[in-house]
């Protein structure tokens, strides 16, 4: 049988009458069939990878600009800096450069506490170069998280590389903030000694061991000395700022010489001023007016002045401190001294006339700041409109200060308006108004950084509710601000409230469980407010390992025996405080504890001595209830 064929065959003959138009429709209708799949597979494709490519495209972009931002704070333009940082976030918020970019800038401007939050996002995706724990680690002393500081420390002196100079530099301010002078001092004289320590680690070491130090001690004499010498080399990168510190603390320069022993000090109280001057982050702007000390030094103030003048870098700020130098050398010229300043700067830029202002007021001469600087011109520039006022404030003008800052001549920032009007109100004697002037500066702050601004100012002007307030609302926004709740602790000691000191103590121990000198604080207030038993128990454990730990720490020591003494172990509580030598800078309550204890085990002349020495000093209720019963004699 004849297989047939699948489809017919046209005969030869046949002629094929299908138009070319079908044929080209018939073609396109099957390259369209055939095309659908692949289609379908490019959305599907494009779909899936455009977020990654996207993604990635944002991520080069975001590092572009970190990149950026490093480069513009190695040449320490700030503002440029924080706002590429910023641009680099927003672009893509994941990118760990932007995280470190933001936390450069932070750390490098003095914003310790909020850069401590980006230094741990890094920490926790194991990003952290050397130099980013540097940086870290300088925060977190900045910003009182010890324990945080000493970790990133140890990660720091364990380089495979060995350790570098400003690493032990770090350990050493570690040690200082730990009440450890002699590790401290130890830690700093070993970067001295470094040939690999760069300029500025030998002028921080140096400026640590002055710290650490007494006056008439050796390691205190052989310090000032690095610095003058730094001085002199005016072609040293840190001569200036080795300058700048010798004018600023003369107080700090070595007395004679006493021989073998170092005594150490490692707590000087600040003086507060009855107005803080008004200048945009509510500090001084220029010089110090700290008593010039008449121990023999080397380089003197002449010499100082001189070598002000010459530098080769120096600016009109630095020949203003070289200018105020002679004047402290010889206050009789100081008029003469006064007049030359304006001459050479009376006619400058505006920058260089803020600084000529904030330098005649700080030498009272705030009515030529007026002359030079009249109302007109002041509001040109928030730093000159400000020290217009300034010198309103120091002659005492206040009703004046009102009506310039009232007439809102200048955009001022409202806190910083309302709280400099509240000054102002409190010096014309409207106490209710300036309460108000406050309530306005609280509600009118809305971020962490002027919450402190705020605080500060008003805890210098002795508003201490409204500072308290002020940090208090600092914790809401940025909850783990360790200087927030120092500063809290420290309002609440000087007002003598210690059971609100205690209140926050804990607050910080809960948060920062790892910090020894916290728990030892909090300790000892407990014992104050009359812990007995267990609380008596656990506070005397934990003051034996930090006095092992730092023998020196006088308030380890005070916890430790105010605890022996509350658990009725008499003589155990003066063996705590056995081979310490008083230096004249310690706590007095931890004093007020040694007078308890010595007339506990029966030194009573030596007790009662101590503590009619002790009555003129600020003691905590509790600490002078201690000491009562001595006082009566």
């Amino acid at each position: 049988m004849a297989k047939r064929p699948s489809r017919p065959i046209a005969p030869e003959d046949d002629l094929d009458l299908t138009t070319p138009e079908e044929l080209r429709a018939r073609r396109l209708r099957r390259l369209f069939f055939f095309a659908i799949p692949g289609i379908a597979a490019l959305i599907a494709a494009i779909y899936f990878a455009a977020p990654p490519i996207g993604g990635a495209i944002k991520g080069w972009q975001s590092r572009r600009l970190a990149r950026k931002a490093f480069a513009l704070i190695d040449r320490k333009q700030w503002n440029e800096a924080g706002a590429k940082a910023r641009d680099a976030h927003l672009l893509r918020p994941g990118e760990p450069e932007s995280w470190r970019a933001i936390a450069r800038v932070l750390s490098r401007t003095g914003q310790a506490t909020t850069a401590l939050e980006w230094w741990k996002k890094l920490d926790e995706q194991q990003r952290l170069s050397v130099e980013d724990r540097r940086d870290f680690t300088a925060a977190a002393l900045a910003a009182g998280e010890l324990a945080t500081a000493a970790t990133q420390i140890d990660q720091l002196v364990a380089q495979r590389e060995g350790t570098a100079p400003i690493d032990i530099l770090l350990a050493g301010q570690l040690a200082a903030r730990q009440s450890n002078g002699v590790l401290a001092v130890d830690y700093a004289e070993r970067v001295l000694a470094d040939k690999r320590a760069k300029p500025y680690e030998i002028l921080s070491g140096a400026i640590l061991i002055l710290s650490a130090t007494k006056p008439d001690s050796p390691p205190h004499a052989a310090a000032w000395k690095r610095i003058e010498d730094l001085a002199r080399d005016l072609k040293n990168a840190a001569s200036l700022d080795a300058l700048v510190f010798l004018a600023n603390q003369q107080s700090l320069a070595p007395a004679r010489v006493s021989g073998g022993d170092t005594s150490f000090s490692l707590s000087a109280p600040a003086t507060q001023q009855p107005l803080a001057p008004l200048t945009g982050d509510t500090s001084l702007s220029l010089g110090s007016n700290s008593a010039t000390s008449q121990a023999a030094t080397t380089m003197g103030l002449l010499e100082i002045a001189d070598a002000l003048e010459k530098h080769p870098d120096a600016r009109p700020y630095h020949q203003l401190l070289a200018l105020q130098l002679r004047a402290q050398h010889d206050p009789a010229l100081t008029d003469q001294y006064v007049a030359d300043a304006v001459e050479r700067f009376g006619k400058a830029d505006d920058e260089t006339l803020a600084a000529l202002a904030g330098w005649l007021n700080g030498v009272g001469r705030a009515r030529k700041t007026l002359e030079l600087l009249p109302l007109d011109h002041a509001v040109k520039r928030q730093d000159l409109y400000l020290q217009h006022i300034n010198a309103l404030a120091a002659l005492e003008r206040w009703d004046e200060v009102k009506e310039v800052l009232g007439r809102e001549r200048f955009p001022l920032e409202p806190v910083s308006q309302h709280m400099y009007l509240a000054t102002a109100r409190t010096r014309l004697g409207e106490a209710t108004a300036a309460t108000n002037e406050w309530q306005r500066a609280l509600e009118a702050a809305n971020t962490s950084e002027k919450f402190l601004a705020l605080a500060s100012y008003a805890e210098q002007n002795h508003a201490n509710d409204i500072a308290d307030a002020a940090y208090s609302a600092a914790i809401k926004l940025v909850p783990k601000n360790r200087p927030a709740y120092a500063a809290r602790v420290r309002l609440a000691l000087a007002s003598g409230h210690t059971a609100e000191a205690q209140t926050v103590a804990a607050e910080i121990v809960q948060l920062w469980p790892d910090d020894a000198a916290a728990r030892n604080q909090d300790g000892y207030l407990r014992l104050l407010l009359g812990a007995t038993d267990g609380a008596a128990e656990a506070a005397e454990r934990q003051a034996q390992v930090l006095v092992a730990q730092e023998p020196s720490n006088w308030s380890a020591r005070a916890t430790l025996g105010l605890a022996r003494l509350r658990l009725g172990k008499k003589k155990d509580a003066l063996a705590a405080f056995r081979d310490l030598r008083a230096t004249g800078s310690e706590p007095p309550g931890a004093l007020a504890v040694r007078v308890a204890v010595l007339a506990e085990n029966g030194y009573g002349e030596g007790a009662r001595n101590d503590a009619h020495i002790l009555g003129a000093e600020h003691l905590l209720p509790e600490e002078r209830a201690l000491i009562a019963p001595l006082l009566m004699d």
